[in-house]
């Protein structure tokens, strides 16, 4: 990662720039012990979550994810289910809205069909997928709080 960063900002840049754990952005149980110097800490911590993922429980986000939600800025830049329903993605959506993360869904687009991934839509005109439609109560509820 170190090298990663230094690149970029040997460019000039200075946007914040997402760090990926391994296994797909999933295990963020090195993300510390390998964190980039930085002096303008100009650095955020990306992680993905599926109910299909290793770390996909309560327990692993509370053991693996939130040490570092305690360290620096993190952004679930991927998370989903792939069951047609959203009971995962609430559960998740909670859980991180506790720890003052943000989060993205994916994916905004038509081809999943629930058992090859996740796909907020059925049809571009953005009619719902029973997941997508989990995903906007969840933002409501959230935002009324």
């Amino acid at each position: 990662m170190q090298t990663l960063v230094s690149a970029v900002r040997s460019t000039g840049a200075n946007n914040v720039i997402m760090l990926a754990g391994l296994e797909w952005s999933n295990d963020l149980t090195q993300w510390l012990s390998h964190k980039p110097s930085y002096p303008d800490h100009n650095l955020v911590a990306s992680w993905h979550s599926y109910n299909f993922n290793a770390c996909s429980t309560t327990s692993c986000w509370t053991s693996q994810v939130a040490p570092v939600t305690g360290k620096v800025p993190l952004i679930a830049g991927e998370i989903g289910e792939n069951d047609c329903a959203a009971d995962y993605i609430r559960s998740l959506m909670n859980w991180l809205d506790s720890k003052s993360t943000g989060f993205l869904a994916w994916a905004w687009n038509t081809d999943f069909n629930c058992a090859t991934g996740p796909g907020l839509i059925t049809s571009y005109n953005a009619t719902p997928a029973a997941y997508g439609a989990g995903y906007e109560s969840e933002l409501h509820s959230i935002a009324r709080n």
